[in-house]
This record gives structure tokens, sequence and C-alpha cells, in this order.
């Protein structure tokens, strides 16, 4: 999990501050290509020798620990060669935009898993959308939610005082700048768009058709305002556990309203466990790379369980697809202003 990299004397310092304080969250905010997740890396990596550290992934995007369009948690005590155990929640997108109840969400349930296992310390990476205006409104709403210890942000200039100005009063919270490493490369967007087509590919590598009758179960999310094939054929989609932590992820091949059947392919799973599916609005076709990999602009249905980011006029109630029925730089201190 460790990367060769010269460590700056702030990290050390960071390091010290968390050590000293045996317990803690890390919320590691940058734009992409700043080093944070070669930082929470060597920092999971360094904590973990203390006691039981979580690294929770909210970056999904360019996701480390599980496939795009999800939040990770892995628990680590000791070594980070393997971790103890794995969670992960669904968002059913790249970006943020568009999405933030859903990654929100996710990453508190993550961080309240993460306790519940007993993590004394918390390393969370986030995503790199930091310059607009509402990827700076996410991070101070993920922030004030996830209530972390420590801000640690890796910036070139003041790019991140928009966010990090909103808790340098804060009493609770200490805030530590960091420059970004010589040795961190800047990639391209189509290297982006590449690694994720590479991550989708890898997970579903081993994906086997699948076919499930949707009466009984919940189905939520992004779900398209159509029934026709084209708008479900190759959407992602999350089989859920209870608590809504993803068992599997699938792409969807065909739903049959008349038989109320999902038919989708997925990585082998244990069916008994799933109780409900979270439609994602990405539509992911593997079979031509670098791949087609699309977000939606369609219209939300009613029997979403969230809402977009900007509530629109009402829709008028639409049949859900499981009834069968068709449809028409330094560090600042607690207190201080930095």
């Amino acid at each position: 999990m460790e990367q060769e990299i010269t460590v700056p004397e702030e990290w050390k310092e960071i390091l010290r501050f968390l050590g000293e304080r045996r317990r803690g969250m890390v919320y590691v905010v940058g734009a992409a290509d700043r080093g944070k997740t070669t930082f929470c890396r060597w920092l999971t990596s360094k904590l973990a020798k203390i006691s039981m550290t979580g690294f929770l992934d909210c970056d999904i995007g360019q996701s480390t620990l599980g496939p795009p369009a999800t939040v990770g948690l892995a628990l680590y005590s000791g070594t980070v060669d393997v971790p103890k155990a794995t969670y992960f929640r669904f968002v059913g997108a790249v970006t943020p935009s568009g999405h933030m109840v859903q990654e929100l969400v996710g990453a508190l349930r993550l961080k309240e898993k993460a306790k519940e296992e007993g993590a004394l310390y918390l390393v969370a990476d986030s995503p790199g959308w930091v310059v607009e205006p509402a990827a700076q409104e996410f991070h101070v709403r993920m922030i004030d939610l996830l209530q972390p210890d420590v801000i640690v942000g890796f910036e070139k200039g003041p790019e991140l005082e928009g966010i990090l100005v909103n808790f340098r009063r804060h009493p609770r919270i200490s805030i530590f700048e960091c420059a970004t490493p010589a040795e961190v490369v800047e990639r391209k967007r189509e290297w982006r768009r590449l690694y994720r087509f590479q991550r989708f590919s890898e997970y579903f590598s081993g994906a086997v058709p699948h076919a499930r009758f949707l009466s009984g179960l919940g189905i939520h999310g992004r779900i398209p305002e159509s029934f026709c094939e084209d708008e479900w054929r190759d959407l992602l989609i999350a089989l859920c556990d209870p608590e809504m932590m993803v068992i599997a992820l699938g792409l969807v091949d065909r739903l049959d309203l008349v038989t109320g059947t999902l038919s989708f392919r997925a990585p082998p799973h244990d069916a008994h466990k799933v109780a409900s599916v979270h439609v994602g609005s990405l539509q992911v076709d593997l079979s031509n790379p670098p791949g087609r990999l699309q977000q939606g602009t369609r219209q939300i249905s009613w029997r979403q369980s969230t809402l977009s980011d900007e509530e629109g006029p009402s829709l008028p109630v639409r049949a859900s697809p499981s009834s069968g029925a068709r449809a028409n730089r330094g560090h600042s201190s607690p207190g201080r202003s930095g």
C-alpha cells in the first residue's frame, strides 16, 4: 500500500500529532494529482502499527479500494498488506456532482462502521473536485457531517481557501496544509477514463449472468424515466444487504416488466442476502475499450429515495419496475484563525 516517496516533514508532524491524541479522524482534501492518495496510504500504514485504522476511500472517480462509483472502507491492524475487513456503499456515479446526498450518506455510514468495528483512527481520501462553488460546498458539507479531528489540505496556491476558511476557527478541528510532493505526476483526463475502464473491467472479469424477480425487493436510485431496453442496457446497479452495504455490482442486460425480472451480469454472490437494488446513473459498456462510460442526465423517477441536488417540479407518479406493471500550508490549531 505504501509508495516510494521522500516523506515531507509536514507528514511526520501530522503523524506525531495523531499519535499523541491516540485516536482521530483525518479528512484529506485537494484537487486531482496533488498527492492526497499517496499521503493517505502512507499515513494509514503508519497508524495501523499503533492501532486498528480505517481507510475511507471517498474518491469515487479514482477509487483505489473498490470499483468506481463506490465509497469504500478498509480496516487494517498492524500491517496494510491485507485488510481485516472491507465494506462498500454505492453512489452510482464517478463524480459527486448530482449525487452529493448518496456520497454524504455513504461516507457517514462507513465512518460509523469503522467506529463500530473498533478502529481508533480513520483516514478519509476525498474526491479531487474542489474548484467550482458546488464542489466547495460539497466538501464543506462533508466536513461538517463527518466532523474530522484533522483536515489535511494538499494545494498549489490558495485553491482550497474557500473550503478551509470555514473551519479555521472550529474549536475541535486542526488544519494542516501541505505542498504537492515533487514526485506526484499530473495525469490527463484520458488517463483517468482509462483507469476507470480498467477498474470496471477487472471487477466484472468474473461476472456471470443472473436473473432476479424484483417482487419483494427494494429498488431505488436513478431509475430511468422510460422502461425501454436502451435505457436499461449496461446500467450500473448495486445489490445491497439490509444495511445497504454493497454485496455486488451488476450491469443490466434486460428488464422484463411482464415477468418482473431483472437480468444482469455480476460476480458470483449470495443472492439470499440481497435486500435492495440501487440503480446508478452510469451505463458502462465494457465491450469496446477504452469503453463508453456515460453519466445520464435523465429525470429522476418518483421512486427514487433521494432528491437531486437541484429540486425541480414535482414529477407524476410512475409504476415501479418491481410491480411488473407497464408505465406511461502549515498547521492551524483549533481556535486559531490560521
